[in-house]
């Protein structure tokens, strides 16, 4: 420890006494020998605690300078410079002739030339009462199209048909351009003609244009017929079948519950659209028998109230094909009503639909437009293109071939049998010359799967209580499965086994022109009966006129 005072004395000096190198010699030589020691102890540790407070104290603190806002350059005022007021157009001094031509385009491709003209009149009061003295004149051109017929023409819409049908090119030499396609024609231009001065109703250019040929082949060595047809595919989406199922979309514009292609009913399974027809039937009767309806208003509602009762008639007693699981393709009425034609085809008969290299079996179902070719049911049209709808066809182009093979439909008309299909489009196909492609083989998508049966119950030396019921096993007393013995009515029979106690599942009776099937004590899965026969014969050999095949159209 440093003695208090040997350090009090220096402390009190003053700074100014310090500042002389000599004078701390002097201050220094009058200490004691034992505060030297002190003293340089005391100024080296002086250092160290300086640098500890410097350390601990904050930095110095800077005020960051005054951000500067720029002040906006201002823009310069342009003086606008005075505009020069255009002269007036002078006026006639007398009536020029006027002239000038137009060129546009229709929504249905058609290409419109206008021209109007004016020339010089008597007073306005005068030509206002001549009918000659305001005119539109419409004339269309139009060039009909030649038929394809050689394998050159065929090809062009669709390079590998030769491939496919490796007998076409035999047939070709002994072919005929169809009558059917100068008819095809001659009415387009008929419809042309009677819509021209309604444009909005005219034949699109892709409609008139929508059949490449139409030709009658026949195989010189089985002397198979067959018409060929190269167009494009529109959608066709009617038809229904309560017998076969109540799931059918009816809200697209066009639909009909019905086709040309039907049957006698056979359950008693009403139509989902029978009760919205019978609605307007009562609505149409209502409307006719007040006195404020005009004489031209019940001209309409009369003929509307005849096509109801008729549909009413049809849907009560008949199923049709449903187009959303059937296929089936569309030809023009005027078709069908040609008697007598040597490769006349009818509804039933069998088509083949080739579209790249895969060939699609189908039915003669349905009749269209006289003036319109090319038409498939959807389950046919997303199988060309899934994202084909009512309103959405799958092939625009004319590279769909159609094989309609003239007198084939089976001679009692009924729900489609698709393997039955298949198999019978096979054999057609090898009479012409066989195919290099794929042929479709279709699955019903209504068709209710088969359960598997049960196995046969152990036969339990405990008593069964008496008068129970047969225990539930889907077997016979023999052990093996027993299949009804009264055909089911629906188009897809059930093919479960039906217990011996329990009652017969199909409610309809047994036709009586189609025997009552034996049940077979095969032990092996039981096989459906085939469905009854009507014993008349179908009332539509002839189709019926539907109401698009008239003044309807299917798209544009």
């Amino acid at each position: 420890m440093i003695p208090f005072d040997l350090v009090t004395p220096a402390r009190r000096r003053q700074r100014s006494e310090l500042h002389s190198p000599k004078q701390v010699e002097l201050c220094v030589r009058d200490l004691p020998f034992t505060a030297i020691p002190a003293i340089s102890a005391l100024t080296a540790f002086l250092p160290v605690c300086l640098c500890i407070l410097l350390a601990g104290c904050p930095g110095p603190k800077f005020n960051p300078p005054p951000s500067v806002t720029p002040s906006p350059t201002p823009t310069p005022t342009v003086t606008p410079s005075p505009t020069r007021t255009p002269a007036p157009t002078p006026l006639p001094e007398a009536i020029i002739p006027y002239s000038r031509k137009e060129v546009a385009r229709l929504f249905s491709g058609v290409e419109v030339h206008s021209q109007v003209e004016s020339g010089l009149g008597d007073i306005a009061s005068v030509e206002r009462k001549e009918l000659d003295s305001y005119v539109l004149d419409l004339q269309l051109h139009v060039r009909v199209p030649k038929a394809a017929q050689t394998i050159a023409e065929l090809s062009e819409p669709d390079p590998s048909l030769p491939t496919i049908l490796p007998g076409l090119a035999a047939m070709l030499p002994t072919s005929k351009v169809s009558d059917f396609y100068y008819g095809l024609y001659q009415l387009k231009v008929e419809s042309l003609g009677r819509e021209l001065g309604r444009l909005e109703q005219l034949l699109s250019k892709h409609n008139f244009f929508d059949c490449n040929t139409i030709l009658e082949l026949t195989n010189p060595q089985s002397a198979r017929k067959v018409l060929l047809i190269q167009s494009d595919m529109d959608v066709n989406a009617d038809g229904s079948d309560s017998d076969r199922t109540s799931d059918v979309e009816g809200s697209s514009a066009n639909f009909q519950p019905y086709t040309s292609y039907r049957w006698p009913k056979r359950t008693d399974q009403p139509s989902e659209f029978l009760g919205d027809c019978q609605i307007k039937l009562k609505q149409a009767e209502s409307e006719l028998v007040l006195k404020t309806t005009s004489p031209d208003r019940k001209k309409v509602l009369h003929e509307q109230i005849e096509t109801l009762q008729r549909e009413i008639g049809d849907l009560k007693h008949f199923s049709f094909l449903i187009s959303k699981a059937d296929p089936f393709v569309v030809l023009p009425g005027f078709i069908l009503r040609q008697a007598n034609h040597t490769f006349l085809p009818k509804l039933g008969d069998y088509v083949v639909v080739i579209f790249g290299d895969k060939l699609y079996p189908a039915l003669l179902g349905d009749v269209g437009p006289s003036y319109k070719i090319g038409e498939g049911s959807l389950r046919l049209a997303t199988q060309l293109d899934p994202r084909a709808n009512a309103y959405n066809r799958p092939a625009s182009n004319l590279n769909v071939t159609y094989l309609v093979f003239p007198a084939t439909a089976d001679p009692t008309p009924g729900p489609p049998d698709l393997k039955k299909m298949r198999d019978r489009c096979e054999t057609l196909l090898s009479e012409i010359g066989g195919t290099s492609g794929q042929l479709w083989e279709w699955t019903d998508i209504l068709a209710t799967p088969t359960p598997t049966p049960s196995p046969s119950p152990t036969a339990s030396p405990t008593p069964s209580a008496t008068g129970s019921p047969v225990a539930t096993g889907s077997a016979s007393a023999a052990g093996s499965p027993t299949p009804s013995a009264t055909p089911s009515a629906s188009p897809t029979p059930s093919a479960s086994p039906t217990p011996s106690a329990s009652p017969t599942p199909s409610a309809s009776p047994t036709p009586s022109a189609s025997p009552t099937p034996t049940p077979s004590p095969t032990p092996a899965s039981p096989t459906p009966s085939p469905s009854p026969k009507p014993t008349k014969a179908s009332p539509h050999e002839t189709p019926r006129r539907h109401h698009h095949e008239d003044g309807q159209t299917r798209g544009d």
